[in-house]
């Protein structure tokens, strides 16, 4: 990482920098599932409304074009939700296909392999998405407390006790 934007900077915001990035890696570490759903909720939401907005808004108009972007962004949320899960089932078989065709399987073989895993992250992508976020959140905790000036040794530490409490947190409620 190119550390430059930080040494022509202040000291003030150096911190108020790092404090932000400790803020954000905390709540990705313990609520970052429900923050990655609500954030696909939003941006599935905006795509649909503002498709509905663009396509019914000549044949509609008016109140009738708002109450359609209203359900459009519902429905958009919640498909997005969905979509979430098979992207994850959809991406963890795709990735072990290649793992098995790299470790020499055959073309049956793998795509097997990629569709049994597809199938496990289908069906764990809530737990997949918990240890994820958790471990992204705890990558953010190591920069940010090495920009506080703790050593690299100390700053991983904490990260990776961070993680696996994150972990057990947002495990525990799924």
């Amino acid at each position: 990482m190119n550390l430059d934007i930080f040494l022509n900077t202040s000291p003030a915001l150096n911190l108020t920098t790092s404090l932000v990035m400790v803020a954000v890696a905390l709540a990705l570490i313990f609520i970052g599932r429900k923050i990655a759903k609500v954030l696909a909720f939003i941006a599935g939401g905006i795509v649909l409304a503002l498709l509905v907005l663009t396509y019914l808004d000549q044949y509609l108009g008016g109140v009738l074009t708002i109450a359609g972007a209203v359900v459009g962004f519902l429905v958009g949320g919640v498909l997005a939700i969905v979509l979430l899960r098979l992207g994850i089932g959809i991406a963890m078989g795709i990735i072990s296909y290649y793992i098995a065709v790299w470790a020499g399987a055959e073309l049956i073989v793998g795509i097997l392999v990629g569709l049994v895993f597809f199938a496990v992250g289908f069906l764990l992508a809530d737990k997949i998405l918990s240890v994820i976020t958790a471990v992204l959140g705890a990558l953010i905790a190591v920069q940010a407390l090495i920009f506080l000036g703790l050593p690299f040794i100390v700053s991983l530490s904490i990260a990776v006790i961070l993680a696996v409490l994150g972990m057990y947190v947002q495990l525990r409620k799924s």
